[in-house]
């Protein structure tokens, strides 16, 4: 039989592994997230995206997962992707891809490629000056970095779901998966 002062012992212990545990999984987010294949790949054209911040939208056909409220239905989503790393090697990490739509309330997310035109509301949130693009909600003033899509300001709970570039050949930037949470739910 466990007494109250062994409860409380092994129950603080269980609290700072949680905390511990949580910690972790907060400083890995970006490699947790979870990716569903597009039934066909999106495919960039690469001479479009020579030059870093260089940007092109696209338009992904999916299908929302079987566990999603209503399942198996098709779903376009909008996307943007930018280059994200001066020109050089052509690989994966050197473009990102993220959808158009604010986790917030769904409002289409705008690339200012200008920092400094930002509404001061922004910059104050964001708490120090910024020198690259971000993606900004017109709706509710939510930012998100280009490079990761990451929340930087805002009410947005999370940040911008993501697409994975998954080839880039000679000619092209290929867009073959979507971040699996995005196919739940339909904006």
């Amino acid at each position: 039989m466990l007494g109250r002062r062994g409860f409380i012992s092994r129950t603080l212990i269980l609290l700072a592994l949680a905390s511990g545990l949580a910690r972790r999984v907060r400083a890995q987010g970006a490699y947790l997230l979870r990716y569903w294949p597009l039934p066909v790949p999106v495919q960039v054209p690469l001479d479009d995206m020579l030059v870093r911040w260089r940007s092109r939208l696209f338009i992904a056909d999916a299908v929302m997962l079987p566990s999603a409220a209503t399942p198996n239905q098709p779903l376009r989503l909008d996307g943007m992707l930018v280059r994200t790393a001066p020109a050089g090697e052509n690989t994966p990490d050197q473009f990102q891809a993220v959808c158009l739509r604010c986790p917030h309330e769904g409002c289409a997310v705008d690339l200012v490629k200008d920092p400094s035109t930002l509404p001061d509301e922004i910059v104050q949130q964001v708490g120090h000056p910024l020198t690259d693009p971000v993606f900004v909600c017109p709706c509710h003033n939510s930012a998100f970095t280009v490079e990761t899509g990451e929340r930087i300001a805002g009410p947005a709970p999370r940040g911008l779901y993501r697409f994975r570039v998954t080839n880039v050949s000679d000619t092209a930037v290929e867009i073959g998966e979507v971040e699996e949470d995005l196919l739940l739910f339909d904006f």
